[in-house]
C-alpha cells in the first residue's frame, strides 16, 4: 500500500516537470486563430519552439506545499531532445536526476540507494496525452490558451484545462516579449500546491548526443521496476 502511494506521488510530481519541459519544446496552437495581440503572442511562441530539435537550459524549481506549509527548492540543468528524451540533472539536491530515454522514465534521489523505473505509458495517471507530455503534440484539444496579463515587461499566458487533466488546475507561462522564449512556468494543482520552474540560459540546436539520455547507474544503486500504477 505504501509502495503504491509512493508511486502515485512520484508520478504526479514528475508530471509537473514534463508539463514544463513539453511547453518549452512543444506547441501552443490553442488560440492561433484569434485576432489581435493574443494571437500574435501564441503564434510567435509556436514558431519559436517548433524549430527546436533540442535545447539546454538552466532551471530553478520551487514547490509550495499548502497542506504542509512548506516549500521545496531545487535547481540544475535541463536537456531535451525530440522525440521524448529529456534529462533533469539537479545540482540541488546534489546528484538527483529525472531521465526519459523515449521508452522508460527513471527517477533517482541520492540516499535512497535505488533508481525508480516506469514505462512512460504507465508513468502518469492522467488524461493528458503522452504525446503532449513528451513535447511532440499540441495543446489544442486539452487547453484553452489566453493572454492573461503583462508581468515585469513580459507576457503571461494562461492555459485552462478542458476537463480532467491529472489534477492540474492551472498553468501560467511567462513569455519574453522580444524573443518569445518561455521564462517560467507555474502549475497549480487541485490541492492548491504551486510548482514554479524558472528557465535561463537557454540554448537551442546544440546537437545533443543520444548517449546523454542513456541511464548510467550510480555505483551500488539498484533499479526498482514500478510497473503500472494502480488507481
Amino acid at each position: 500500500m505504501r509502495g503504491k502511494s509512493k508511486s502515485r506521488s512520484l508520478a504526479k510530481w514528475l508530471s509537473f516537470l514534463f508539463l514544463a519541459s513539453s511547453l518549452l519544446a512543444g506547441s501552443s496552437q490553442g488560440a492561433a486563430g484569434e485576432p489581435g495581440e493574443e494571437a500574435h503572442v501564441i503564434e510567435s511562441l509556436q514558431k519559436s519552439y517548433d524549430s527546436a530539435v533540442d535545447f539546454v537550459a538552466d532551471f530553478q524549481q520551487e514547490t509550495e506545499l499548502k497542506t504542509l506549509t512548506r516549500s521545496l527548492k531545487g535547481w540544475g540543468k535541463l536537456y531535451f531532445k525530440r522525440p521524448g528524451r529529456m534529462l533533469w540533472r539537479y545540482d540541488e539536491p546534489k546528484g538527483q536526476f529525472v531521465l526519459a530515454d523515449g521508452k522508460s522514465l527513471y527517477y533517482y534521489q541520492p540516499g535512497q540507494g535505488q533508481v525508480m523505473k516506469s514505462p512512460l505509458k504507465n508513468a502518469f495517471r492522467s488524461d493528458i496525452p503522452l504525446s503532449f507530455l513528451l513535447g511532440i503534440g499540441n495543446l489544442k484539444k486539452d487547453f484553452t490558451v489566453s493572454l492573461k496579463d503583462m508581468e515585469q515587461g513580459h507576457y503571461v499566458l494562461q492555459l485552462g484545462p478542458k476537463g480532467e487533466l491529472g489534477g492540474v488546475g492551472e498553468i501560467l507561462l511567462g513569455v519574453d516579449r522580444d524573443s518569445f522564449s518561455i521564462l517560467w512556468s507555474r502549475i497549480r494543482d487541485a490541492a492548491r500546491n504551486v510548482t514554479t520552474i524558472r528557465f535561463s540560459n537557454m540554448r537551442k540546436g546544440t546537437g545533443l548526443k543520444d548517449s546523454l539520455f542513456r541511464l548510467q547507474l550510480p555505483e551500488g544503486v539498484d533499479v526498482i521496476e514500478l510497473g503500472s500504477l494502480s488507481p
